[in-house]
């Protein structure tokens, strides 16, 4: 339980700094946007609002040559003043926010627009002191050359945005690739943290299958040497006083003993052979198999085959021994529940995994019923157990009426 919970510790606090990296990345983005526009657009207006209010005193001084109006006065008067003001929040703001080479470039451009404007305002205000009847030439030079000034002031203006702009797409796109490269690296050590936790569950496995190995080892050798030896004296001993005894019902009774303990030994030897078959320690894996399919061809009932085009498989004791109860409990299972004529179990090695296919063409059964608690599904829960306690896997092919196939994998 604490593995599991280390590792998802581990995933988690990966997806976790992956994640506040990403948030933060497009929160810092998001904003810079909008600041940008907000600045580029402040830019837009303010230089707009300049050559509008200096257009609406030309339209104005027009309107108090021709019409004769003294009321443009003030409103003449006004427009410079307030163009002057936009003059100078728009100085104040490429002189606070931006730098660089593209910064003097701008404010030459504007310390230049700047300078007409207050030509202009002067030769005008002049102008209307002196009450004249008609545009002066130097006035209407003056308007020309803010024209071009201010031309040159806009066009300097986009570039800028579009440079601004530019670089600002550049710095996202960096942004998308480092987080690209962290979406990755985050994978990357996710994919590692779970080749690490499948290689300690399969350690642990491994050594849980080799204490149970060496544990049923060892008891069995204690029952082969300590009780076994004990009945094996008792048959000795039987057979010594059926010699001296000539009593037929004692000699009925020795008969009876005789059976009894001739049984014992019988299902010690079953015992321990369970715990650590004997063939398999003098034949291997494959070959015990072919003995035990054997021993069922002779009954005749149900034809089995073993096959393997490799017939060198080498396992670890504890993992062979594992297997072979596997091939074991399928076959037990076949011949108990499935009313089956045929089976066939097929072991192949390809590298470092190992195959088992097992087939038989009996009535099949409902795979959902593997879940329930029927106890004919018990053997084959133990078997799914036993396989996903080494790291295996397995796929289960059968239904009503289907025969079975089972699909087993492991690595070695």
């Amino acid at each position: 339980m604490s593995l599991k919970i280390l590792f998802r510790g581990r995933v988690l606090l990966a997806i976790i700094i992956f994640t506040t990296i990403t948030c933060t990345g497009i929160i810092y983005t998001s904003i810079k946007s909008l600041r940008l526009d907000r600045e580029h657009l402040s830019l837009l207006e303010l230089s707009k609002n300049i050559d509008l209010e200096i257009s609406h005193s030309r339209i104005f001084l027009d309107d108090y040559f021709l019409l004769n109006d003294s009321s443009k006065k003030t409103r003449i008067l006004n427009c410079f003043t307030t163009s002057n003001r936009y003059t100078t929040s728009l100085d104040s703001l490429i002189a606070e926010k931006y730098k660089g080479n593209r910064k003097s470039e701008l404010q030459s451009s504007l310390e230049e627009i700047s300078k007409l404007v207050n030509q202009l305002q002067n030769k005008v205000t002049a102008s209307l002191q002196n009450n004249a009847k008609d545009f002066n030439v130097a006035i209407l030079t003056e308007y020309r050359d803010f024209q071009l000034a201010y031309q040159e002031l806009d066009r300097k203006i986009h570039d800028y945005i579009l440079h601004e702009n530019n670089g600002f797409r550049q710095r996202v796109f960096t942004l998308l690739l480092l987080t690209l490269f962290l979406l990755l690296v985050c994978i990357f050590l996710i994919y590692r943290i779970i080749n690490s936790y499948n290689a300690i569950e399969k350690q642990q496995a491994l050594r849980a299958l080799e204490v149970e190995y060496k544990e049923r080892k060892r008891i069995a050798a204690d029952l082969h040497d300590g009780l076994g030896s004990i009945l094996s004296s008792i048959a000795l001993f039987i057979k010594l006083i059926e010699k001296d005894c000539k009593n037929n019902s004692e000699n009925k009774s020795l008969v009876q003993v005789k059976e009894l303990s001739a049984i014992a030994l019988e299902n010690l030897e079953a015992t321990i052979n369970n715990l650590n078959p004997s063939i398999l320690n003098k034949y291997g894996l494959l070959k015990s198999l072919e003995i035990l399919c054997d021993k069922i061809n002779d009954i005749g009932e149900v034809s089995c085959v073993v096959n393997s085009t490799n017939p060198e498989i080498k396992l670890d004791p504890n993992m062979e021994l594992n297997v072979y109860r596997i091939c074991n409990e399928l076959i037990n299972n076949t011949l108990k529940h499935a009313d089956a004529s045929k089976l066939h179990i097929d072991i192949q090695q390809i590298k470092k995994t190992v195959v088992i296919l097992y087939r038989d063409n009996g009535k099949g059964f409902n795979p959902e019923l593997i879940r329930t608690s029927d106890e004919e599904k018990m053997g084959l829960r133990n078997i799914i157990n036993r396989i996903e306690s080494f790291g295996g896997k397995y796929e289960i092919n059968t239904g009503e009426g289907k025969g079975v196939e089972i699909k087993l994998s492991f690595m070695i």
